[in-house]
């Protein structure tokens, strides 16, 4: 037994002392092991911190895009801008409705034409243009209560320049320049105007008259509509003040041209040149203020030929050492011409009623002699010019031929007489210069294209259709 018992003792003391010496063994290479991998898992979770920051930040920027993409600030602000332009035409809603009314009605009149129709009603274009185009119907449903609205609305759209603001405000000034038209031809014709409001005792008020006048006036200054704010002021100072809106023209042209008359004509000039130029411009001037007065009051005896110098530039062309000069000078003489007649009736369309008054213009006493000329090829592209306006504003819609007859069963009846002749003479002419001087032709029309009807080529396009083909037009008498 004592000799097992020491053995055993031995062994539980070489075991406990193995056992504390791997103890302190294990716990340094633990201590070893843990510091390293407390350093990998740090680095691990510095580099998961940052990754999540990354990702946190693109999660928000996505999210802002989402959101705008969701909510859409813009559309946002577009819904508040078109309310708020809808609540500041609101008075005037029932006009804009008028409006709207008439432009759909036009637009289906020219829908429902055929295809030869659509050609003739582009000829309106030729000769009516913007400046021509009557008083709007809707004008006459104004009132004192709904002229109140307009400044109000106009006013208000002064801030606006989104959506259809632009649309209203010429609405707007479109109702002002009608009344101002209607105002003005009716006190020169001496008739009742037939607007719904009356004009003159409105602005007698001085409260309306100081808003309008405040309004307009800074409009006046700048915009668009500034030429027109203007005029408007002086028409409102007018009524206002009792003074005539309309003066009459022809006593003022009658007198002027009296005045020319009554002094020694230049002398015609026998060449063109610098000094020349601006004598034969100024005279051309004067020529178009006296064919619109004679026109306007057939009457008076203004007119004078032997001061016309188209007479003698066309008369010079018969000798052949002064044709060219002649030419040269009338071709400057006519465009110069044409330039007034523009400032003075403010529409494109010749002032000419009846035939006679083209032939003027040209410098001749008959058609025949007309026509010798082109049988001679003398003419000139600013003549052939003048044939195919004088032809093409025949097919205007009457309407727009009122720009240049007026209104009335009077005017009415010029129409119905000078307007077929006019239409077949210069028709006639035209054909003539096809067959004799085509490429003169063709510039002359490609020049008044230029000038009238650039973006649809359409004087190009009628001169093609009746004179190059031969179409008729209505009311040339023949089939």
């Amino acid at each position: 037994m004592k000799g097992m018992l020491l053995p055993a003792c031995v062994a539980v003391l070489v075991g406990l002392a193995v056992a504390a010496w791997g103890q302190g063994t294990d716990d340094e290479g633990f201590e070893r092991i843990d510091r390293q991998s407390q350093a990998q898992i740090d680095r691990l979770n510095e580099l998961l911190r940052q990754s999540g920051r990354i990702f946190v930040g693109v999660g928000v920027v996505l999210a802002v895009v989402v959101c705008l993409k969701v909510i859409s600030p813009a559309r946002i602000a577009d819904g508040v801008n078109e309310r708020l332009l809808r609540r500041a035409v609101r008075d005037v809603d029932e006009l804009l409705k008028r409006i709207q009314k008439e432009a759909e009605a036009t637009t289906e009149d020219s829908n429902n034409q055929t295809a030869d129709e659509g050609i003739l009603a582009g000829m309106t274009e030729v000769a009516e243009f913007e400046q021509a185009e009557q008083v709007p119907s809707y004008v006459l449903t104004v009132n004192d209560l709904m002229l109140d609205n307009i400044r109000i609305t106009l006013k208000k759209l002064r801030g606006h320049s989104e959506g259809d603001a632009q649309r209203y405000r010429d609405y707007m000034f479109s109702v002002l320049k009608g009344i101002k038209t209607i105002t003005e031809q009716s006190v020169e014709a001496g008739v009742h105007s037939g607007l719904a409001v009356d004009i003159r005792e409105y602005f007698k008020d001085e409260r309306r008259y100081r808003d309008w006048h405040r309004l307009l006036g800074r409009y006046a200054r700048k915009g668009k509509h500034r030429e027109l704010a203007h005029t408007f002021v002086l028409f409102m100072k007018a009524l206002k003040e009792g003074k005539p809106v309309a003066v009459s023209r022809q006593p003022q042209a009658s007198a002027e041209n009296a005045a020319v008359l009554s002094q020694e004509p230049p002398e015609i000039p026998r060449v063109l040149n610098e000094e020349t130029l601006a004598a034969i411009q100024q005279t051309a001037a004067q020529e178009a203020r006296n064919l619109v007065a004679q026109i306007r009051n057939p009457k008076s005896e203004i007119r004078n030929r032997a001061h016309a110098w188209q007479f003698e530039f066309v008369r010079g062309q018969q000798q052949m050492h002064s044709r060219e000069e002649a030419q040269r000078m009338l071709s400057v003489f006519l465009s110069s011409e044409r330039k007034s007649l523009l400032e003075i009736t403010k529409i494109r369309m010749l002032p000419c009623r009846a035939w006679e008054h083209v032939l003027h213009m040209l410098g001749v006493e008959s058609g025949a002699e007309l026509h010798k000329r082109i049988e001679d090829r003398l003419l000139t592209i600013q003549e052939i010019i003048l044939l195919e306006k004088a032809f093409l504003q025949t097919l205007a819609r009457r309407e727009s031929l009122a720009r240049v007859y007026g209104q009335g069963e009077k005017a009415g009846l010029m129409m119905d007489m000078h307007v077929p002749e006019m239409r077949r003479e210069a028709l006639a002419l035209l054909r003539k210069l096809h067959e004799t001087e085509l490429k003169h032709l063709n510039r002359a029309a490609e020049t008044l294209n230029e000038e009238e009807t650039p973006q649809n080529d359409q004087v190009r396009k009628l001169i093609e259709h009746y004179v190059h083909q031969g179409h008729n037009p209505p009311g040339t008498g023949q089939k």
